[in-house]
């Protein structure tokens, strides 16, 4: 089912049915659009919402964490404190007691690696932003009459803004509002520096158990990131972090640093490819089986890797999420943790956006728990496909409503389109196994740079790009599940000169050996360097996080429209096997 668990943690923060009735996550009456936090924060035209969406953040941090409608009662929905939200228990893998962890025992509501990652967190986000709406109107009749009108229209209007990571200007970096210790705005008592709701949530709880010495936020200023086996421990009055350091303090000029390399390398040719694929399922999820089935789903699809490449060699949506949140965390930052990530504000901002990016059908009728349609019912994907009947919209589903999807699906590729001027593109594909490895980590790709490893740095013009693993636990592996991921590679190949003219596979093989020809672009074998990084900076064996092969392929780009690839262009050019 996707949830995500921990051998090493148990309840201690028991939760029931809230006091006031069982949470019902309800649509809103009227449609208004998220908005990307670029255009949101910073106009003049939206600053009545941004004064209630901060204001509304810190009342739910200041909720009782007792309460199923604080913060910290919906954050800990997605795993830990790995406690029933609201009363809802049920399936093999539900919560027992508080010493059953070995076997048995819930891990948190959230689905990844199966076809339900997409639906389940639509109503999630649904969720958060329903109570964030219900305290921005509740705070907007404290303004004074002169403005109590303009405040009590923009919490009706408010919906959970996205940020488009993806976008060029995060080249940049990560948006303020997200870093800021103090943020201004006009409160009902005038206008004030308040503490930033956005830069991190503090733990009104412990969350998870003391670690060794030297690796919990008690342990500053000898403060090290924690064994990746573990989910770092967060003591009562510590926030969440990003980047932390030997103080236990985000590295913000070192997140904005890596930000200014990963957009152009992994997230913006991640979008770009994911919308090739035409397959729901290939589309919304990076689970599939070892007969190249969806994991939680049966369909097949997925080329054989000696047939000619097919768009479904490509990447899912939450193979690029799953990059985001490695790279936004980083060591010991709660981001970079599946159990720990919803702590951290900046993880629905994120979510936010992967909903805006999810414009398919979804076509399920499992229940969507822990988030109730009624006292009795619970949400199923089958209900969350329309947007409108939630009460949200965007403004670029506003832009192409009752036009060909086609052209929305254009506008999205160019606005994550690579050089097309390159003309043929080149990827290198991995296949993972789940669950070799405890603990999240990346896998790094080089080109021609054969000695490559943890300590050279992703600035070097050899590094292509990365594949993150962000769910992976031996415990709950599945014996048959493995992971896709893509790396397009043609950047690199420009910039160190490697010469991409297109050569055909079947006159370059050896038909006897299967050995490379000497026309051959590049050798697979020696050329191509992985080095998997786990999210404490250790490097680990290909073998060890569960590399079976990485595989090169090319596409061009179509020469009517170059926003897209000719998917009927795509060549296999061989592989390595681990």
């Amino acid at each position: 089912m996707g949830l995500s668990h921990s051998s090493i943690y148990h309840s201690s923060h028991v939760r029931s049915v809230t006091t006031s009735g069982p949470v019902i996550v309800e649509p809103f009456s009227e449609i208004y659009p998220r908005l990307d936090i670029y255009d949101f924060y910073g106009n003049e035209k939206y600053e009545p919402q941004v004064d209630l969406l901060i204001q509304s953040y810190q009342a739910l941090y200041d909720r009782p964490y007792n309460d199923m409608r604080s913060f910290y009662q919906v954050a800990g929905i997605h795993g830990l404190p790995y406690t029933a939200y609201d009363g809802v228990t049920g399936g093999a893998e539900e919560y027992h007691n508080d010493t059953d962890w070995e076997t048995g025992r819930f891990g948190g509501y959230c689905h990844h690696g199966d076809v339900l990652f997409p639906p389940w967190h639509r109503p999630y986000m649904l969720l958060i932003e329903s109570l964030l709406v219900e305290e921005a109107k509740k705070i907007a009749l404290q303004y004074p009459d002169n403005e109590k009108e303009k405040y009590v229209e923009a919490a009706k209007q408010l919906r959970h803004p996205y940020w488009d990571w993806a976008d060029v200007k995060a080249i940049e970096g990560v948006p303020k509002i997200f870093t800021s210790p103090e943020i201004k705005i006009n409160t009902p008592n005038g206008k004030k520096n308040v503490k930033n709701p956005l830069k991190s949530f503090t733990l009104p709880v412990d969350l998870s158990y003391p670690l060794v010495k030297g690796q919990n936020p008690t342990d500053k200023p000898n403060y090290n990131v924690p064994n990746i086996s573990y989910n770092p421990y967060t003591p009562v009055g510590y926030p969440t972090v990003r980047h932390p350091n030997s103080n236990y303090e985000d590295q913000t000029d070192l997140l904005n640093s890596n930000m200014s390399v990963y957009v152009p390398t992994v997230f913006r040719p991640g979008m770009y490819q994911m919308f090739h694929i035409s397959d729901f399922l290939r589309f919304s999820s990076h689970g599939v089986n070892s007969d190249d089935s969806q994991s939680g789903n049966f369909f097949s699809g997925h080329p054989p890797p000696t047939n000619p490449a097919g768009m479904a060699h490509f990447a899912s949506m939450e193979t690029t999420h799953d990059d985001f949140h490695l790279v936004c965390g980083g060591p010991g930052g709660h981001m970079g943790y599946v159990d720990l990530a919803t702590f951290d504000p900046i993880f629905f901002f994120h979510h936010s956006n992967m909903d805006h990016v999810l414009n398919k059908a979804i076509d399920e009728y499992t229940d969507l728990t822990p988030f109730r349609k009624t006292k009795t019912e619970f949400w199923k994907s089958s209900d969350v496909p329309d947007i409108e009947k939630l009460g949200y919209t965007y403004l670029e589903v506003e832009k192409f409503k009752g036009q060909d999807p086609k052209k929305l699906k254009a506008y999205v590729l160019e606005l994550y389109k690579p050089d097309p001027h390159f003309g043929r593109r080149f990827f290198v594909k991995l296949t993972i196994k789940v669950g070799k490895l405890d603990g999240p980590c990346s896998i790094r790709v080089f080109i021609d740079l054969p000695d490559a490893n943890a300590q050279t740095l992703v600035t070097s013009p050899h590094f292509a790009g990365l594949v993150s693993m962000w769910s992976s636990n031996k415990k709950h592996a599945h014996d048959n599940s493995f992971v896709y991921g893509t790396v397009d590679i043609t950047a690199a190949m420009e910039q160190l000169n490697i010469r991409s003219q297109v050569h055909d596979p079947l006159q370059e093989v050896n038909t006897t050996t299967g050995l490379l020809g000497p026309l051959w672009l590049f050798n697979v074998e020696k050329d191509i360097t992985i080095v998997p990084v786990s999210l404490n900076g250790y490097e680990v064996s290909p073998k060890e996080v569960g590399v079976d092969k990485i595989e090169v392929f090319t596409f061009e780009h179509d020469k009517v429209d170059p926003n897209f690839l000719d998917e009927n262009s795509g060549k296999y050019y061989g592989s390595k096997k681990f």
